[in-house]
């Protein structure tokens, strides 16, 4: 027996000294995952590469469910989100299955001019947002924002001091496309181009320059699907086939090409432009090589080119001809998207180029804008200023946590209304928040959000239900669970030597977990690779500022901590706006923020109110559980499973709206409430 206990306490000795040694006794196995690509350019000379852009550090993977949706489907979900936007209806005869397709047929697009200046990046992005706005709101002008205000916005050093957002570039430096999502996300921009007009020179600026006020910020925006390309050529170099593969290696067969090809004609439809780059220095690869600017189409089939230039797709053409392209450069296939480019109407065909679907980098890394808003917040927390930029994984399974603890201003009341998140899979997504402090443990934490879609890879800002902080810190975390693999895949903004990234510093204030019990600092990591002590995940949370007075009565509803409840089922919209009192203008919104304009549309669970203040309140209809404004079997089961407790049954909506007696807890007189209440309908 002694012996028992002296190997027991040997035991105890080692693994304490194990952990205070190495500072973690059961660590996550948390590794970094970037592209061929970008570890290629990584080895590239300071010279080399100053004259190229740095590649998308991390890869996509499309999941085979979503392949084969759209090998199967002849046209896209066009008709489903029209019905849900009445604003696109002007995109009805428009079609992903179109064998042509142009923005210029439906927007009276600016041709833009960079001039001298490496700003091609910036147009293109700003480009993808004023065609997303336009399309949306049903107009053909086009809005114009400053490129000038992106660009310097991401640049450190001014005439008068350094600029806390600025990655590490000078003016007169290229940029990237993920750089401008950045800013159009992170509350920088963007400005209307008035405020801040373009200019063909990079001179240096005061920092107050840069104060001019945010029009409009980007809500959603997405990482599209690419396409890998390698070539066989005949003895004048003219491709004769195409491999398409992703970044793993697998080769896609014809049919997921069409696939992938239709995601990206989808995009154009319904959100407008699409900014990507190509390799435009190249002059043998354009149709008239003498001079290029005369050109009318251009195809790269060279896989060891470098990328130089930033471009915007605004169309395609899939009757292109291959022969319109010069011999021993064409490609093997017709077909061709028609191209924006930034150096003004009188270069190429009007400002356009058709480049072949085969081109080498036109599919090779490609973002759309998806949705804007107008500034409808009063605070940003965030610690990803600059936008997800590495790709880490954990091999646990396709269930993780991500989590960030923020502090605030405790003079104010503040009240947070939605999340953003950036994700790198295509996931499903659950937003919990503790407003009370900084605890992670799920006795603390209250499910705000459960997104009923899949979200692409990408950035969304998702309406949560609306909860008052009460503590000077305050904690976001984030579910997601991934469609397909068997990974845990995260986005993070992090510090990467040798490049623009490399003045990145973090807070220390974000975790990750494989269970949502167990969590670990992502300061506390050690990842080949990262510098994890300067690492953050990329969450951010929005909030408004709420004066302490009664905007909102009712003589009807429960009014408490931004909800309205004991709303009947069957109550139509004319009928809950009766039963409110308010010196503000009051909107009913659907549960994504989209204001509700029918008067006789049935409230939901989940459904929102907005006051003309930014003040926001959740709906909650007494025992409608699954949010569709009415009482059935499904509610009465659910409201069991909860009291039963099977938690996970519910979310936080659904769980007040089972709560019928308002007493804040589920127990056994709003199981027979519902029962009755169940009977009489």
């Amino acid at each position: 027996m002694k012996n028992i206990k002296k190997k027991k306490i040997l035991f105890l000795i080692t693994f304490l000294l194990m952990i205070i040694f190495t500072g973690k006794a059961f660590a996550l196995d948390v590794r970094l995952e970037t592209t061929e690509e970008f570890e290629n350019w990584k080895q590239l000379s300071e010279e080399e590469k100053e004259k190229t852009i740095m590649p998308q550090p991390y890869s996509i993977e499309i999941p085979e469910e979503i392949l084969e949706e759209y090998e199967n489907k002849s046209t896209p979900n066009l008709i489903g989100s029209l019905l849900k936007d009445e604003t696109n209806l002007n995109s009805v005869s428009a079609s992903s299955s179109d064998s042509r397709f142009n923005l210029r047929d439906k927007l009276k697009i600016r041709v833009e001019d960079q001039g001298s200046t490496n700003e091609c990046w910036a147009f293109a992005t700003i480009k993808s947002l004023e065609t997303n706005i336009a399309l949306k709101s049903g107009v053909t002008e086009l809005k114009d924002f400053s490129e000038r205000h992106m660009d310097y916005s991401s640049i450190s050093n001014f005439l008068d001091g350094t600029n806390s957002k600025g990655l590490n570039r000078r003016t007169g430096d290229g940029g990237l496309l993920i750089m401008g999502l950045g800013y159009l996300t992170n509350g920088q921009g963007a400005v209307l181009e008035k405020d801040m007009p373009f200019e063909d020179n990079s001179k240096e600026i005061y920092l107050r320059d840069l104060d001019k006020k945010v029009d409009t910020v980007v809500t959603d925006y997405e990482i599209l699907p690419s396409l890998r390309k390698s070539y066989t050529k005949d003895s004048k170099g003219n491709t004769t086939s195409v491999t398409y593969r992703d970044e793993s290696g697998k080769v896609y067969t014809d049919e997921e090409v069409k696939a992938i090809r239709k995601i990206i004609k989808e995009h154009l439809v319904n959100n407008g432009a699409i900014a990507t780059f190509t390799a435009a220095s190249k002059l043998n690869y354009y149709n008239n090589s003498s001079s290029i600017f005369s050109s009318t189409n251009y195809n790269c089939n060279d896989e060891n080119v470098i990328r130089d230039h930033g471009v915007t797709i605004v169309g395609w053409d899939d009757n292109y001809s291959r022969n319109n392209f010069r011999d021993g450069k064409r490609p093997s296939t017709d077909g061709a998207y028609i191209v924006l480019n930034s150096y003004g109407a009188n270069s190429f065909d009007n400002g356009y180029i058709y480049i072949s679907y085969e081109d080498v980098f036109v599919e090779n890394e490609l973002y759309g804008i998806s949705s804007t808003s107008s500034v409808d917040y009063d605070n940003i927390y965030q610690y990803d200023d600059f936008g997800g930029n590495l790709k880490l994984v954990l091999d646990e399974g396709k269930d993780g946590y991500f989590a960030n603890i923020f502090s605030r201003d405790t003079n104010k009341t503040e009240i947070i209304n939605s999340v953003g998140v950036t994700i790198c899979d295509y996931a499903d997504i659950e937003i919990y928040i503790n407003p009370n402090g900084t605890s992670l443990d799920q006795k603390d934490l209250i499910l705000v959000r459960k997104v009923d879609s899949t979200l692409d890879p990408g950035y969304h800002r998702i309406p949560i239900m609306p909860t008052k902080l009460n503590n000077k810190d305050f904690s976001i975390v984030i579910k997601q669970t991934a469609l397909s693999g068997d990974t845990f895949n995260f986005q993070v903004e992090a510090n990467v030597d040798g490049t623009v990234y490399d003045k990145i510093k973090s807070n220390r204030h974000s975790y990750i977990s494989s269970d949502g019990i167990s969590w670990s600092n992502l300061a506390n990591l050690r990842v080949d690779g990262v510098n994890m002590s300067d690492t953050d995940v990329c969450i951010k949370a929005f909030t408004v500022e709420k004066e302490e007075s009664n905007n909102l009565t009712s003589t009807v509803y429960a009014i408490d901590n931004q909800q309205v409840m004991n709303i009947e089922c069957n109550t139509t919209k004319s009928q809950l706006l009766n039963n409110l009192n308010s010196n503000l203008v009051i909107k009913v919104c659907d549960e994504n923020g989209n204001e509700v304009l029918d008067g006789n549309e049935t409230i939901k669970t989940g459904m929102r109110i907005k006051l003309s203040n930014n003040e926001e309140y959740a709906l909650i209809v007494r025992g409608d559980t699954n949010s569709d404004g009415r009482i059935s079997i499904s509610d009465v089961s659910r409201l069991k499973a909860s009291y039963i407790g099977i938690k996970n049954s519910l979310d936080s909506y659904e769980l007040r709206a089972s709560d019928l007696n308002l007493d804040g807890e589920i127990t056994i007189l709003d199981v027979a409430k519902m029962m009755m209440l169940y009977n009489s309908i």
